[in-house]
């Protein structure tokens, strides 16, 4: 067989394969969707970074379902204009769709929102922590530690334990915990001394893994601390990968004649194995909606199924510390 015929072998196969895994996503992976028309009418739940992406796809369907909906993100300009589309797409009341501010790179925003939800909000029967930075420089915030560590965890953390006493009002409240099957490459024990500054993280992926590995030792520990009688359930989920905004973690890690092999690698495995928003929101809206979840002792979620995670994010020794550790940095 001549080069010629063997590259064009080549090039057959590679484009078959495009093609079969296009529409298997499209017509299998991306038709996949909740088939409850469980209604959440006078349920209040809150959403961060609820204005694009999986979040935005969460509160559209959550609005179909009558419930009220709380958008916290911290660009107000995107989050007007992701409140005019959410009516117009849902057709829901203005009086179930409220939007205010939280910046969750600033402790002190999240302290300022949450005195302000629990001010003037008459109850909140779903958290989701839905928002996050998906790679961002080695930086640190204001408060002193990394930026996906901060936005991704501990605000959410301080988020949450603001939040609970409102939690606990409720007949039966839920905190859901976005985080992602990435946690998995986390297989070193944890600097507990490098924890939320991640000075020494040197991996590709930055501190992104290690913020969602934390997110699920957090939720294990919170789920071990609420009694039965609060009525308060706590879950973490994986939305599996997904095309949205958020930032390429290796972006700014690849150097220019890397990218131009990357990216056009990348795009294509969006193009024929992500799933769209709509499709990834669907675990985050089966923990929200589903009614057998109610007592439920499962942990983690993945394709609206539960799910095994890594044996470092349930292991009961690093959930104790991280949360020792979690309220002297927030200052609980």
């Amino acid at each position: 067989m001549t080069s010629l015929h063997k590259y064009r072998s080549i090039l057959l196969v590679f484009g078959g394969t495009v093609l079969t895994g296009w529409l298997y996503n499209k017509y299998w992976v991306n038709r996949r969707y909740l088939s409850t028309n469980q209604l959440m009418n006078g349920k209040t739940i809150l959403i961060t970074g609820g204005n694009t992406g999986i979040g935005y796809e969460t509160a559209k369907d959550l609005l179909k379902r009558n419930a009220r909906v709380v958008i916290a993100c911290r660009n107000l300009i995107k989050g007007r204009e992701a409140i005019e589309n959410l009516l117009k797409e849902t057709n829901c009341s203005k009086t179930n769709l409220r939007l205010m501010e939280c910046d969750l790179s600033s402790l002190n925003s999240v302290r300022k929102f949450a005195k302000l939800f629990n001010e003037e909000e008459r109850h909140l029967d779903v958290l989701i922590c839905n928002a996050g930075l998906g790679y961002s420089p080695q930086k640190q915030t204001e408060d002193g530690f990394d930026s996906v560590i901060q936005s991704n965890y501990l605000s959410h953390f301080l988020l949450t334990n603001l939040l609970l006493d409102k939690l606990k009002k409720s007949e039966s409240a839920r905190i859901i915990n976005v985080s992602s099957d990435l946690h998995r490459l986390v297989k070193k024990p944890i600097d507990w001394s490098d924890a939320f500054t991640q000075r020494n993280s040197s991996g590709m992926m930055g501190s992104y893994p290690v913020s969602k590995l934390f997110q699920i030792l957090s939720s294990y520990q919170f789920k071990k601390n609420l009694s039965d009688d609060e009525h308060v359930n706590v879950f973490c989920l994986t939305p599996g990968f997904v095309s949205t905004s958020i930032k390429d973690p290796l972006e700014e890690k690849i150097g220019s004649l890397l990218s131009l092999i990357y990216y056009p690698i990348m795009c294509i495995s969006k193009w024929v194995f992500a799933k769209t928003a709509q499709c990834g929101a669907q675990t985050s809206i089966y923990c929200a909606v589903e009614p057998s979840l109610d007592r439920a002792k499962s942990l983690y979620f993945q394709n609206c199924a539960v799910c095994q995670s890594s044996p470092l994010s349930i292991d009961p020794e690093s959930a104790r510390k991280l949360w020792d550790l979690s309220c002297q940095a927030v200052g609980l």
